[in-house]
């Protein structure tokens, strides 16, 4: 036996469990996760001689003990973890619970004396790390006893839900791929499934990928990235417009054309099945109410370079002026990527439109938004960019596909005449919050706090724009974050104090969006450092998708659940990663 054949020591065994619970825990914020997503190698642990009396295979068993040792549980309070949270024999591996019994007797059988206290030291090692990057946690993404009838939901149900919605959801998109390709587009979007729930990156190693999939063969990682720049790949030909024009559309535009109708025709199908008439209470009423807004996913790199910086590297810097300073510009700096709230931060904008309020909150469009940029204001360039009005025009066009609106709902962000206008030429009633930077704004807010009896006012009036005038509505009233200031919000209609006041309490269901962008961040979009706009923007739709199936899934079991919609969701969104990554995606490596 060579020394590259011979079998790893401990010392190696422990370093390499190190290194990968150290990078997994960049990945994955649950101790439970890390464990699952670690690489165990086949000759780590002999298990028995005879391997066909094993009723489970050996390597669920080693991550059944190091769950067991890092959770510091005992083996009665690891077998009830396995049968009364959801899912967790799942993700180790095993497909049903594991009795006390066969953890006691696969302890003593399976593992001698040196392997057992192996198991424990590679436990405390990722227990170590975990603890130094915060991701230890004391509780399982489970269904919630308190909201979920157990007699009346199983596991079929759950699976046969989340397989529907899914269908619905994905099967629009294609690529343009060569007729004799190895693998089937779909085995590209399982995977792609699985990094977005697991929060993975498209390097992570594929043998986690190849182990769950039921695919006889999967495809390797490296070629993950091309083939989904082509799902997102316009199509080069000039349409007749640009052709006449001699105008071409900017290419994130383009993009932004070619993955939004296989998420549209998803949406179609999702709404189709939440209107179906086999369903007593359907999924949603319309009109709808709708909120709008904007999230952000971070991209980290620098859009500038340092003189060393450019020595060392083979790119042309572009030179630019910021506030009277000369800085040098990275040119691959991506179009798309602009600043954000905190002034050292930096990413990809993205807007969306969502109904809310009591109907199923689904995502009814994406809108990439392209900011100007510091440096191309004041080098006087002529940039493509989405002005807020072009944005909501956009999305309210998107969602028009789908459902009638009655009401939209923005913060202030979006505040300016030309938004209104765009929303009231199309007989939508808005209430857009507004900064109160105008001195009638300020005259107002005065009047109120010097009487002694109102806190709130509203005031009439009407607004001009393109020579189309409508008529609005001024609310002052006191601000819910800070008591000594006050919001003031526009409605374009004249409404009274009661209507007034009844509308902001709609308003309040806009924060929806807000628990939305947190889900989707949190659950739905993968590790992803690319600077490929095709790329960044596919998985976001990709993740928004995801969330609607979440959304989908827990209403096709709500009639199996004792809760109203808008309550504790029966499948949490943590949960359905697990359902789909282990049980219906097949993801593939």
């Amino acid at each position: 036996m060579t020394s590259a054949d011979a079998p790893a020591s401990r010392d190696e065994i422990l370093q390499s469990i190190e290194e990968q619970t150290e990078d997994l825990c960049h990945i994955h914020d649950h101790i439970t996760r890390i464990i699952t997503n670690l690489d165990i190698e086949e000759d780590w642990f002999s298990g028995y001689d005879d391997p066909g009396r094993a009723k489970f295979e050996l390597e669920p068993m080693v991550r059944l003990f190091l769950y067991k040792y890092a959770r510091e549980l005992n083996q009665s309070e690891l077998a009830r973890r396995l049968s009364g949270a959801a899912y967790v024999y799942l993700r180790l591996g095993f497909d049903r619970p594991v009795s006390q019994q066969i953890i006691s007797h696969n302890k003593r059988q399976r593992f001698d004396p040196a392997e057992r206290k192996l198991l424990r030291d590679a436990a405390e090692v990722i227990r170590t790390v975990c603890s130094e990057h915060d991701v230890i946690r004391t509780n399982e993404p489970a269904l919630d006893p308190a909201d979920v009838q157990h007699d009346r939901v199983n596991e079929a149900e759950i699976m046969d839900a989340v397989k529907r919605a899914t269908e619905l959801g994905f099967r629009e998109f294609s690529a343009d791929r060569a007729s004799n390709a190895k693998y089937p587009l779909e085995a590209y979007f399982e995977r792609q499934g699985y990094l977005n729930m697991s929060r993975a990156g498209t390097t992570t190693a594929s043998r986690r990928f190849a182990r769950l999939s039921e695919r006889e063969t999967v495809p390797h990682g490296s070629s993950h990235n091309r083939t989904m720049k082509k799902v997102a790949n316009p199509e080069s030909q000039l349409t007749f417009d640009e052709f006449v024009t001699g105008r071409q559309e900017p290419e994130w535009k383009r993009i932004r054309d070619e993955v939004l109708e296989p998420f549209h025709a998803g949406v179609e199908n999702i709404l189709d099945e939440l209107t179906d008439d086999d369903y007593d209470n359907p999924g949603f009423r319309e009109p709808v109410h709708a909120a709008i807004d904007i999230t952000a996913w971070n991209f980290w790199a620098s859009p500038f370079m340092s003189e060393k910086k450019v020595r060392k590297s083979d790119k042309t810097p572009i030179k630019v002026t910021i506030d009277g300073k000369e800085k040098l510009l990275d040119p691959d700096h991506p179009d798309l990527v602009s600043g954000l709230k905190d002034s050292d931060e930096r990413g990809y904008k993205f807007a969306t439109i969502t109904i809310i309020a009591e109907n199923t909150p689904i995502v009814l469009g994406v809108e990439p938004v392209r900011d100007q940029r510091r440096w191309e204001a004041e080098m006087g360039w002529d940039v493509e960019r989405t002005s807020r009005a072009d944005i909501v025009g956009s999305l309210l066009e998107q969602a028009s596909r789908h459902v009638d609106i009655s009401k939209v709902f923005l913060d202030r962000g979006f505040s300016s005449l030309e938004t209104r206008d765009v929303i009231d030429r199309r007989e939508h009633l808005y209430v857009l919050g507004k900064p109160a930077r105008a001195q009638v704004d300020k005259d107002h807010i005065d009047e109120i706090q010097e009487h002694d009896v109102y806190d709130s006012r509203i005031v009439h009036g009407s607004q001009t724009f393109d020579g189309r005038e409508h008529d609005i509505t001024y609310v002052y009233t006191p601000s819910k974050k800070d008591e000594d200031k006050y919001a003031v919000f526009t409605i374009n209609e004249h409404v009274d104090h009661h209507r007034a006041e009844a509308l902001l309490g709609q308003y309040s269901q806009r924060m929806e969006i807000e628990n939305e962008y947190k889900t989707i961040k949190k659950h739905f979009l993968p590790t992803s450092a690319s600077k490929d706009f095709r790329i960044r923007f596919l998985y976001f739709v990709i993740g928004t998708l995801l969330y609607n199936v979440w959304r989908m899934a827990n209403f096709i079991l709500r009639d199996a659940v004792d809760v109203d919609l808008g309550e504790h969701p029966p499948i949490l969104a943590g949960e359905l990663i697990e359902l789909v990554a282990f049980c219906l995606f097949d993801p593939g490596g």
